[in-house]
Parts: C-alpha cells; structure tokens; sequence
C-alpha cells in the first residue's frame, strides 16, 4: 500500500454530478475540497486479500457478539433502555435483514489489518465509493492513464442490487413493484438540506429500483405515527411498510415516536434493523476482546483506561460520530490529540498502526454488503483522528492480479 500522487481529470466535477455524486465541494482540510483525486492510494492483490479475509473474520466475530449480548441481555451495557430491549432481541431472534456496513480499518502495511470501529447502522461515503471513485477508475482506466490491467476493490453497487433483491424476494415475500420508502434528515434545525445524507438515500434508491423496488424518497422529520391507524405514514398518509432510513436508532429510541416502534413491529420494516443498535455502539469494541482476546484483527478495548496503562491508546464515545470527542494519549497517558464534540461515556481502545505514509493517516473503509465484503474507500488526514474533515482519496489495485 502505498500513496501516489495523480493527474485530476478535467472537469472531474461535472463527471462527479453525472453519477449523482454533488457534495464532493464540501470543505475539508485547509480548504480543500472533500474528493480528492490528486491522489490514489495504490493496493497490491495481496493486500486487497488480506483485507477481504479480515472483513470477513471480523464480521463473523461481530455476529457472535450480538448473539452473546441478546442470550446474556446485556443491554444496558450499551445504554439501551429497557423498553426497547424486547425489541432488540426479537429483531436478532427474527434475523431482520440488513442491507450493508462498513468497517473502519486499521493497515499497518505489514500484514496486520486492525477494527477501528463498525459503522453499521448509517454509515455514509457511500455514493462516493460505490459510483464516484468506480467512475474515476474506469476513466483513467480507459484513458490509458492507469494500465489495463490495472483493478479496483469495489463490487458495491452489483452487490447492493443483489442483497435488497434477495430481501424482497427471499425475506418479505414482496412482488416487482413493491413501495420502500427511502428517508433521512432533512436538516438540522438550520432549514439547509443535508446534502450528504440525501445523495446518500437517493443512491441507494437507485440499487433498490434496480432490485424490483418501488421508491418513495422522504424525509425523516415527516415521519409521524398515526393513532387511529396504529401505522407509521410518510408525509402523505401513505403507510410506511418497509423503509432504509439513514438515521441512527440511538437517536429514534430517544425520539417521541419511538416509543411506538415496539408495538409496530410486524407491521413496518425497518432497514437497518433494530439489531443494529448493539454493532454501531463502540461497546461492541470492549465485547469482542472480553470474547476474542488476542485476536489479529482485534485491537485491546476497555471500558476504562486503567487496563491499557503502559501503552499508547485511544478514547472515544460509545456514540460519536466523525471523529468527535476522540482523543489520543501516549504511553504515559498524556494528551496527544483531541478534537472537540458533544459526546461522552467513552470506551478506551489501543492505538492501531498505520503505514509509514508521510504527513497523512489513511483510514480504510471496508464495506460488507449482507454478508459479502464488498470494495473500500479510504479518507485520510494529516493528524491521528479521522474527522469531518477528512478528505476521501480513490484507490486501485496495481498490476499483476485480477479479481
């Protein structure tokens, strides 16, 4: 793995927004814009291996953690109210579907792939990595400006057509045409629209159109429920029967109508499921090494720092998002980095390796669709945290292997 400095193409924006890609402007660090193809970082076939494999392992682990923490109801662990845990356990019980995640990973560049954390409830990057970087490939690719046989990790958009297929044939039973609805966060109280998120949905509306869907793009704030019905409806009274939300369920279960979602189980799906609150919660980073101590892929986690004493480690809250409330200490425990947030009730992880790549930390994005790992993306930065202002950077397999 290494990084290389690229040629970006011309008018590399308008090839962006012709694959639904627009947020790509988005100001990252000193200003520059958010996609970054003035460089690439540069795989070879064995590491694109070693990487799928560590995907794999690492999702297989984090299913035995979920079914450890439903059998021993260890729910309030991973601050869970107890109204809601019911729900959990029989979304688990139930195998309710999910469509996709992503783990950050953690490369050394010399063999040893390390869990940062599992972003599997809303993780975004999506459009980003599925279309933009695919299309950036494919342009140099064709241009002559990568070699032939040049390949890039990044199955996702085949593959998210063939999961949401599979949930609508094999898991709902649901005929070609079926209504899903497609919601996330209008704004946050600023009356802006998220274009992120929005991007992010009406991709993968895409995939599930692709897939025999129906789709029905709304926004969160107009989900309400309805009384009289005993339904979930969109903003026009149309029912919500099944629905991928791009909004987190920590956030739902604190809401006012989440105190519904209980007693409306059966009568709407919800993608991602409401199992998902037990991989998206930093929690899961102590269960696994309670459960897989020693582990490759697995770096020493805790709920309190004492235990990592002697070493250098990370804190970072069990429900934080793009960096916030991170901080990084040396072997003494002295602070070396922070950025700032609103977050709290930490969990404390060893510090992970990256490779020797001056000036820049690349954090790997290892998506996993179903169960199937599915391409990366990368963002780096110039410090240890990765933030919200984080650049992404294309990738690509060297020559000499072809998947």
């Amino acid at each position: 793995m290494h990084r290389t400095e690229m040629t970006p193409r011309h008018a590399w924006r308008d090839r962006l927004d012709a694959v639904g890609f627009s947020f790509y402007d988005l100001e990252s660090e000193g200003g520059r814009p958010y996609w970054n193809e003035s460089a690439a970082y540069v795989f070879t076939m064995p590491e694109i291996e070693l990487i799928e494999a560590a995907t794999t392992e690492l999702f297989t682990r984090c299913m035995d953690a979920v079914e450890h923490v439903v059998r021993q109801g260890r729910f309030e662990e991973f601050g869970i109210p107890g109204r809601y845990h019911e729900l959990v356990r029989a979304s688990w019980d139930d195998d309710d579907p999910t469509v996709y995640g992503r783990f950050d990973l953690a490369y050394d560049g010399a063999g040893t792939v390390s869990l940062l954390e599992f972003n599997a409830d809303t993780p975004t990057s999506l459009v980003e990595s599925a279309a933009a970087q695919w299309q950036w490939f494919d342009d140099l690719r064709s241009s002559g400006a990568l070699p032939a046989d040049a390949d890039q990790f990044n199955g996702l958009h085949e593959l998210l057509v063939e999961q949401w297929t599979h949930i609508r044939t094999a898991r709902w039973g649901l005929a070609p045409g079926a209504r899903l609805h497609l919601a996330s966060l209008h704004d946050t109280g600023d009356g802006a629209l998220i274009v992120e998120d929005f991007d992010t949905v009406a991709y993968m509306a895409e995939t599930a159109a692709a897939a025999g869907f129906d789709p029905k793009l709304v926004f969160m704030e107009d989900v309400r429920w309805s009384m009289d019905r005993q339904l979930f409806l969109d903003g026009s009274d149309e029912p919500i029967r099944h629905i991928f939300k791009l909004y987190p369920w920590e956030w739902m279960i604190t809401e006012q109508f989440g105190g519904f979602l209980p007693i409306s189980r059966g009568a709407t799906q919800w993608v991602e499921p409401a199992w998902k609150l037990l991989l998206s919660n930093k929690q899961l980073l102590v269960v696994l090494w309670e459960l897989f101590p020693g582990h490759p892929n697995l770096l020493p986690a805790f709920s309190a720092p004492d235990a990592l004493s002697g070493r250098p480690y990370v804190s970072k809250p069990r429900l934080g998002r793009e960096g916030a409330n991170v901080s990084v200490h040396d072997a003494s425990g002295a602070l070396v980095a922070s950025e700032p947030g609103p977050y709290d009730d930490l969990v404390y992880q060893a510090l992970a390796a990256f490779p020797p790549i001056p000036g820049k930390t690349a954090v790997i994005g290892s998506w996993i669709v179903g169960e199937t790992p599915a391409g990366i993306d990368l963002r780096e930065t110039s410090g240890p945290i990765t933030g919200d202002l984080a650049e992404f950077v294309p990738h690509y397999i060297a020559p000499g292997g072809s998947r």
